[in-house]
């Protein structure tokens, strides 16, 4: 049975192309995590969702990653499915996404 850093490293090394050549040459995968702790989870994906490109990539990641751990469920299928779910919920489950969220980025924006 693989443990959960090895789940997130799977996933991430899956999708190590995600989020390239946003516009300015740098990863995008690697803003992310930035935008989420300045802005929230809530926020930055309303963003993302807002700008597309290599955010709504990354994103899509992210939530792709948070169904195959059981954080989200298959009723959450894209960006606006999370952000319904999300904005239900109680803190507690929020904070639990993002972190989950930002532990998965650490393995993206290595691999990207």
């Amino acid at each position: 049975m693989k443990n959960l850093e090895q789940i997130r490293a799977k996933n991430a090394l899956d999708e190590k192309t995600i989020g390239k050549g946003a516009g300015d040459g740098d990863s995008v995968a690697k803003k992310v995590p930035t935008m989420i702790r300045e802005n929230g989870f809530l926020g930055a994906m309303a963003f993302a969702r807002e700008k597309g490109a290599g955010y709504a990539d990354v994103f899509n990641a992210i939530i792709r990653h948070l169904k195959s751990v059981k954080q989200l469920p298959d009723t959450a299928a894209d960006m606006d499915g999370v952000l319904t779910y999300l904005c239900g919920k109680d803190a507690q489950t929020l904070r639990a996404v993002t972190a989950e969220a930002m532990a998965y980025l650490n393995y993206l924006r290595r691999f990207a």
